[in-house]
């Protein structure tokens, strides 16, 4: 009886200091610096380009799906890389003015921000560019990012089309803190 409450307690010490140094080891992380964002708009210019093939579904109901990835770059306020899902749900053949919806990804040396931005886009017939005006929000961010989170996003782009086909994105996004 004796041992075994020696071996015990033994044990409460060892899970005892193991769990005091796995603390420790938690509280050494070293804090990130927000950068200011607070007095004024974040304003972006961007362009992307497809990242590969799109992924077009009809729908038994006449309307069909459209989803393609993007990357390109941004400048301005922070430069870095841009990522994109480019989504839309429209009637066929697709009218002038339809919804659109981009989910993006900014890459900075400073961090990430993720967000999204949905409106119309507009191609006139026989044109070769369509418009985008559409406005969104920061969904995440990193911690150099901070005062980001949740923030207006709006974008006024333009897509260039060749032979019927979108070949790039590219535009203004202004970033503003509520």
């Amino acid at each position: 009886m004796k041992t075994l409450r020696i071996v015990l307690s033994a044990l409460a010490l060892f899970i005892v200091v193991i769990g005091v140094a796995s603390m420790s080891l938690a509280q050494d992380i070293v804090p990130v610096e927000p950068l200011d964002f607070s007095n004024e708009p974040v304003v972006l210019e961007f362009s992307n380009g497809a990242a590969g093939p799109p992924t077009i579904e009809l729908l038994t109901d006449g309307r069909m799906t459209f989803r393609i990835a993007g990357a390109g770059e941004v400048s301005g306020a922070l430069s870095g890389s841009l990522t994109a899902t480019i989504s839309e749900v429209t009637a066929m053949p697709s009218p002038p003015l339809h919804p659109v919806t981009v989910m993006f990804t900014i890459e900075t040396e400073q961090g990430v921000i993720e967000g999204f931005y949905a409106g119309s886009l507009y191609l006139a017939g026989g044109s070769d560019q369509a418009d985008i005006h559409a406005a969104g929000m920061i969904l995440s961010v990193s911690g150099a990012y901070a005062d980001l989170y949740l923030a207006d996003v709006y974008v006024s782009s333009t897509v260039q089309f060749v032979d019927g086909r979108s070949v790039g994105e590219s535009g203004t996004m202004t970033i503003t803190v509520r």
